[in-house]
């Protein structure tokens, strides 16, 4: 009896040792993110939501910290939506490499034979340089990986573009309404390079994409979404805002631009396939995998052209990142939200602050998290 005591004894100051390490790191991993709390009124972060996994360590991390508003102080919760923005790219690439793996297109197919049936594109006059229009020689691949040269709408004309937004803030956007608006700013004259010969990120490409997609899947991009990524995948927090009903039943943490609160003051529809999806950390953190595990685009060849580096560090619809030496993948969005992946290591880090003007710089916050989880 003495004897299977001492055993017992043993085995559970062993567990209890073993369990130090994870417990010393969620402490520091939520001092961490308290900090980063900000009650400032011109620039506050009023939450930040978070899934941190460390593969190697045995260690998953996913918390919510805050309150859903500068003015509401319940507390958010670890599965509360938010907007992804431009990591929507993501899965409106791999919806794309889905398209080429089929054999329904091919990366190099000139895009105006694929949707040049859609009037409002213009494809007459969508990218005029030195007199010249190039729209007729943009591929799919120069879409993907932002080498057409197209302007774009929220970058070049950043100013007119939210002047128009909050002329009219709760305006629902078509696709047909942002090509126009392209063409009310004149962007077809301001081409950054022929396409192919340079690097320049534009959602002007991703939208372009959208319509192909639902072209070639002959049905809204929504459903294309949902029925090769968002269900394969058991995403079901996931969903296209503004085109289809809420999946996420959790209240909705306000996100803020500066002091404007955008969730009840500004319809963000005008982004798309660009960055319409709202998600959770957890659903980001099931799409890498699915991603990288090879569930979503088979064929070896295509993936790693989505993943490697083409033009600034940027391959089809992804994002290439060093932390210490160590190759990520992953998207950032405008509304603060970043997904970062690296299967070798086997570490995870999806977060969103819900504000796109932090009062502390990006990189050393995200840094700072890889820093503790590595």
């Amino acid at each position: 009896m003495m004897k299977r005591t001492t055993l017992l004894l043993l085995l559970f100051t062993v567990a209890v040792i073993a369990m130090m390490p994870a417990q010393k790191l969620t402490k520091d991993l939520d001092n961490f993110f308290k900090a980063h709390l900000s009650e400032n009124p011109d620039q506050p972060v009023a939450n930040i939501l978070v899934y941190l996994e460390n593969e190697k360590k045995d260690f998953v991390y996913h918390k919510g910290f805050g309150n859903l508003s500068v003015s509401d102080d319940t507390a958010v919760s670890p599965n509360s939506p938010f907007k992804i923005a431009s990591i929507t790219k993501l899965f409106t690439a791999t919806l794309m490499l889905q398209l080429v793996e089929e054999g329904k297109l091919k990366l190099d197919d000139p895009i105006i034979s694929l949707i040049g049936d859609q009037t409002f594109v213009g494809f007459d006059k969508l990218m005029m340089l030195d007199g010249k229009n190039f729209g007729h020689d943009i591929t799919v691949r120069q879409l993907l990986n932002h080498t057409s040269g197209l302007a774009d709408i929220f970058t070049d004309t950043q100013e007119e573009f939210m002047n128009l937004i909050f002329e009219n803030p709760q305006k629902q956007w078509s696709v047909k309404d942002l090509f126009e608006t392209y063409y009310q700013f004149g962007l077809h004259h301001r081409a950054h390079f022929r396409p192919g010969d340079s690097f320049y990120y534009s959602d002007m490409n991703y939208f372009l994409l959208g319509l192909i997609i639902e072209k070639y899947r002959a049905m809204p991009l929504v459903e294309a979404y949902r029925t090769y990524i968002l269900e394969p995948v058991g995403m079901s927090h996931t969903y296209l805002e503004y085109h289809e009903a809420a999946t996420n039943t959790l209240a909705f943490p306000s996100l803020y631009m500066g002091d404007i609160e955008v969730n009840t003051n500004i319809n963000t529809s005008f982004d798309w396939a660009g960055g319409g999806l709202v998600s959770t950390t957890y659903d980001l953190n099931l799409f890498m995998k699915a991603l990288f595990g090879k569930q979503l685009i088979k064929q070896d060849h295509l993936f790693q052209a989505m993943i490697t580096d083409s033009r600034d560090r940027y391959g089809f619809g992804m994002f290439l990142y060093d932390f210490d030496g160590l190759r990520f993948y992953g998207h950032s969005g405008f509304w603060g939200s970043d997904v970062f992946y690296n299967p070798e290591a086997g570490i995870t880090m999806v977060v969103s602050v819900n504000q796109t003007h932090l009062p502390y710089k990006h990189y050393e916050f995200v840094n700072g998290m890889y820093q503790l989880i590595k």
